[in-house]
């Protein structure tokens, strides 16, 4: 048995494992995929290297921390490769060693093109801001994340929470209509509360996430105001749901 001060036994507890993909990085595999579809991801080629490149830029703007393989042109090409395990035009299944989430985003994505790249675009747009140092810090909740990723979900929480655009939101909604309400449920938390719950309420953020880009201003429609409990079920599991969709569940249960 090694001694507790033995230097390989300390060197191998300080490896760090490499952490699982995450969502956002493997959109940006399978937008290549879709458009290299019948390359061989060979991790020597150009095209797998600057990938490799983007997926480790990315990576670094989640704050992935790993060993000095993280992300590197052996796994990327591996990453490609097990998408042929659920691409119906390839004859070869892939690696063996994929994991679930490859196959759902196969599923949400892969017969979506047009909309895939968007997502990624906008993925990357947000990955250069936090490269030069302007992006938003992920808020501390355990809202279920976007299907296009955790760097989208937090522009769109991030904007949801700006403090200026929201107390605008409420200004006009207030002037317009008297009092400050959940525009699903109806709910009025200065009714519910009294003093207490005067001026409370949640904003959410209607554009599609794949929509919003660094930097870019958000305008009051693009807000409704709510309520916790109806904002929650939005954001509660994947995909959300509209606005529209909350309405018509809250109207099914009336």
């Amino acid at each position: 048995m090694c001694d507790a001060a033995c230097p390989y036994c300390l060197g191998m507890a300080e490896t760090k494992r490499n952490p699982p993909w995450t969502r956002d990085e493997l959109l940006i595999a399978l937008h290549y995929y879709l458009d290299h579809a019948g390359d061989y991801f060979s991790p020597t080629g150009e095209g797998v290297l600057e990938l490799t490149v983007r997926i480790s830029q990315v990576a670094k703007a989640l704050g992935l921390t790993g060993s000095d393989t993280l992300r590197n042109a052996n796994g990327v090409s591996m990453k490609l490769l097990n998408f042929r395990a659920h691409d119906p035009n390839h004859d070869t299944k892939g690696l063996s060693r994929g994991n679930k989430l490859e196959e759902v985003v196969w599923a949400e994505f892969a017969d979506d093109p047009a909309e895939l790249k968007k997502v990624v675009t906008s993925i990357l747009n947000v990955t250069q801001a936090a490269k030069d140092g302007d992006a938003p810090v992920l808020p501390d909740d355990d809202l279920t994340e976007a299907p296009e990723g955790q760097l989208l979900t937090r522009v769109h929480r991030y904007r949801e929470r700006n403090a200026a655009i929201v107390k605008r939101k409420k200004a006009s909604y207030l002037r317009y209509h008297g009092h400050l309400c959940c525009e699903a449920c109806g709910f009025d938390f200065q009714v519910a509360y009294g003093k207490r719950g005067e001026g409370f309420i949640e904003c959410h953020h209607t554009r599609p996430v794949s929509e919003l880009i660094s930097g870019q201003t958000t305008k009051l429609a693009d807000l409704v105001l709510l309520c916790a409990n109806c904002h929650r079920m939005i954001h509660a599991s994947r995909p959300w749901w509209t606005v529209e969709k909350l309405r018509e569940a809250l109207r099914q249960q009336s």
